[in-house]
């Protein structure tokens, strides 16, 4: 029996982006006070998805051989974002608010993907009688 599942492909991958993206936003957060400082976020995961699929994220290195592990689930490409009226004076575009509504779109793509993973694998033990 093949269990190399795709819905488990993607809801994992999911879950890599939403941890990735959380982080992003907490840098952004750090950084709210920091003159100059652009604010960042994610490629969405439904673009790095249909891209190629979970298959042909690759994990980015500062050198060769720095990365020792498996290839990454996920995109970690980073994109300037600015909300609309969140640049100061001192030009820095992190606006609080718009961080904050996108922890909670984070979370929720988390939780989606749990939920996702977590039903695959109750049908799975539902189908061999455990």
């Amino acid at each position: 029996m093949d269990l190399n599942l795709d819905i488990l492909r993607a809801a994992r991958s999911l879950a890599a982006h939403s941890a990735d993206r959380q982080g992003v936003i907490a840098e952004n957060i750090a950084n709210a006070d920091t003159p100059g400082y652009r604010a960042r976020d994610l490629i969405p995961f439904s673009e790095t998805y249909e891209a190629g699929g979970p298959d042909t994220f690759a994990m980015k290195s500062t050198r060769m051989g720095h990365v020792q592990s498996e290839p990454s689930l996920h995109n970690s490409e980073t994109t300037t974002i600015t909300a609309f009226g969140a640049e100061s004076p001192n030009g820095n575009t992190v606006s609080l608010e718009d961080q904050m509504m996108r922890g909670v779109e984070v979370r929720q793509n988390h939780d989606l993907a749990m939920s996702v993973y977590r039903k695959t694998l109750d049908i799975l033990r539902i189908s061999i009688g455990t």
